[in-house]
């Protein structure tokens, strides 16, 4: 049986902490990201949707208020177990920020290793479009910045502020 859930107590915190360390993938400095993020989540600042299967987690979708635009939500780590992949539980955990925080938001920004190109496309069929493609952590590889605008309104009025942001975070 699966379900899904946020962050209840310390063990659920430390059972995704040890989901996400064992799963570094290649990131620069992602040890550090993993602590910081043990950190932001144990205060609060970040979010978290943890999938299982039974008492095993295998899957987090974590989240944040982006750090400098205040209207934008911010993805910034979505994992399903190999396993368990292509079961629809990332579409499940991408809806589910938009609905917990209606009204908050009016952007959802995620930035995608542009070397994963399955992702991309997953992440446009979930309504997310490239914004940019550019360096943003390794300046021999481009991440794909992509951008899901919740209305009409905040794309027009949020693409420039989202050009600024994205230009200033690239190495």
């Amino acid at each position: 049986m699966f379900h899904f859930k946020g962050l209840g107590d310390r063990k659920d915190l430390q059972e995704l902490i040890d989901f996400i360390i064992l799963q570094d993938l290649g990131y620069s400095n992602y040890n550090n990201w993993v602590q910081r993020t043990e950190h932001e989540l144990d205060k609060g600042y970040k979010s978290v949707i943890l999938a299982f299967s039974g008492r095993e987690l295998v899957g987090d979708l974590i989240y944040q208020p982006h750090k400098e635009v205040a209207c934008f939500l911010e993805l910034k780590n979505l994992r399903i177990h190999p396993e368990l992949r292509e079961r629809k539980f990332a579409e499940f955990m991408l809806k589910q920020p938009e609905v917990e925080n209606k009204g908050k938001y009016d952007a959802i920004i995620c930035d995608i290793p542009a070397f994963r190109p399955k992702i991309v496309k997953f992440m446009e069929s979930q309504g997310y479009e490239v914004f940019r493609t550019l360096p943003l952590y390794n300046k021999n590889r481009g991440d794909a910045v992509m951008l899901k605008f919740l209305n009409e309104t905040s794309r027009r009025l949020l693409l420039p502020i989202a050009e600024k942001i994205v230009l200033q975070k690239a190495v």
